[in-house]
């Protein structure tokens, strides 16, 4: 019987063991574990990004959160602000002396907080979005900007010391291209050289039928209507400024004849937007840019975008100042299609 007694009075103390174990745990887990801080998410060196459409005024968001084990107890304002400085002491530690590698700060006038400076984290919760309001219209593609934003202040708490800021990327797109990762085109095309006398346009080499060639192009967003690519078969991707031509897709209608597998017109027509190309920049250095003719009927040949498929139908015909052919100027005639990849 004793045995049996120090058996229930061992089952009793497990049982009282256990409600107390179960106890403790429910209320170490309603109990805040860690130090709470507000911090603005982001990943290395503080980085965060977000695409902007040309045309648009549209909106980003950056994320402030409060960490810890549990929600905030009751609602936590942060108050944020601009800070150009930690742009300068970014570009400073990650570039030295390589100025042309600096990032510009994004202009005052480009951007706004349409809700004000502060964001409210609301009680039982653990972060908050805070908008950014951006018009990428008057920026330059060819330079990376950054709006630099820290945390000013917090109604309750702490902020975090390492990330208590972030430095918020500027990325432009439009339809047909963006900046945040590189656009692809895959190129089919067929080129001829031709020589301008100053009158007229022929052929380099009479006998000469057209080449056939295919590439990789990287296209570039510069406005809600026109992107940027280098010329033709050309693989030189140094000065893009100067060696880039423009695309611009226009709100005309071409109905783009539909041409079989023996290269002839099937007689059906697909709609697609006439497009325009020129030089990226005008200059004495920069490519120079013609419209492409038929040299047997002189009928123009249109250049166009089927936004059904994302592809470009482009004839043009270019040249660098220093192409020549004797004493004439060297012009190189294309036929490209061009489809996106990603």
């Amino acid at each position: 019987m004793k045995t049996f007694s120090n058996i229930i009075q061992g089952l009793a103390c497990s049982a009282v063991l256990l409600t107390m174990t179960a106890c403790g745990e429910k209320e170490f887990y309603n109990d805040e574990q860690y130090r709470k801080e507000c911090y603005i998410v982001s990943g290395d060196d503080n980085i965060f990004g977000q695409e902007y459409t040309f045309g648009e005024k549209s909106v980003g968001y950056i994320s402030v959160y409060a960490s810890g084990s549990t929600p905030v107890e009751h609602d936590v304002t942060v108050t944020l602000r601009p800070a150009a400085a930690l742009l300068k002491s970014y570009n400073q530690r990650i570039y030295g002396t390589n100025y042309a590698d600096y990032a510009d700060l994004l202009p005052e006038n480009c951007y706004s907080a349409p809700d004000g400076w502060s964001v409210v984290i609301k009680a039982d919760n653990s972060y908050t979005l805070f908008p950014i309001s951006v018009n990428v219209d008057q920026l330059d593609v060819t330079k990376t900007y950054y709006l630099p934003i820290e945390i000013a202040g917090v109604s309750d708490y702490q902020y975090s010391a390492s990330k208590n800021y972030v430095l918020f990327r500027i990325y432009m797109r439009n339809a047909y291209a963006t900046t945040k990762s590189d656009t692809y085109y895959q190129m089919y095309g067929t080129t001829i050289d031709l020589v301008n006398d100053g009158n007229t346009f022929t052929q380099a080499d009479p006998a000469a039928v057209p080449t056939v060639f295919n590439a990789t192009k990287r296209m570039i967003p510069v406005t809600d209507n026109s992107v940027s690519v280098i010329p033709g078969a050309s693989q030189n991707t140094e000065n893009t400024d100067r060696n880039s031509v423009r695309l611009i897709v226009t709100d005309e209608v071409y109905d783009r004849p539909v041409l079989g597998d023996d290269g002839l017109p099937t007689g059906k027509t697909i709609p697609t937007l006439k497009v325009k190309v020129e030089p990226l920049n005008q200059g004495s250095t920069c490519v120079q840019v013609t419209t492409a003719y038929d040299l047997v009927t002189g009928q123009e040949l249109v250049s166009s975008f089927n936004p059904a498929d994302e592809t470009f139908t482009l004839n043009y015909s270019y040249r660098m100042p220093t192409d020549r052919s004797g004493s004439n100027e060297l012009w190189h005639r294309v036929r490209e299609e061009m489809s996106r990849m990603n």
